[in-house]
């Protein structure tokens, strides 16, 4: 009987847990043509995207294409930026990707399949 208490109030904290959690980002405005470059950050499995124009800014997408996680890629972005929610700390503003490019000379230089990502 104590084990049954025990699985449903842990079954329960976790559904608590789990609905305060929201992933779920707001969308703020859309950014066009950003020049960028791709960086990794220290733990080497979190890769920002820093707009040349604003070193101090970092991007995070879950978008980034898998061949575009190279250290001192230049790209080319459009997007949606996203807020950040109240009580959270993140490494760099939400970033939801509609297109991302590079130059023929960076894809050459850094061995790329494409050159050109859009997302819908």
């Amino acid at each position: 009987m104590n084990k049954n208490i025990v699985t449903t109030v842990a079954l329960v904290m976790i559904i608590l847990t789990g609905m305060t959690q929201n992933t779920d980002f707001s969308w703020e405005k859309e950014i066009k043509n950003v020049k960028a470059t791709v960086q990794v950050m220290s733990n080497g499995e979190l890769f920002v995207i820093v707009p040349d124009s604003n070193s101090n800014m970092r991007y995070i997408s879950q978008q980034l294409p898998e061949e575009y996680k190279k250290d001192g890629l230049k790209v080319t972005f459009t997007g949606w930026e996203g807020k950040i929610p109240p009580n959270v700390r993140m490494m760099g503003k939400p970033l939801k990707l509609t297109c991302i490019c590079t130059t023929k000379s960076e894809q050459q230089k850094f061995k790329l399949k494409k050159r050109k990502y859009s997302f819908k």
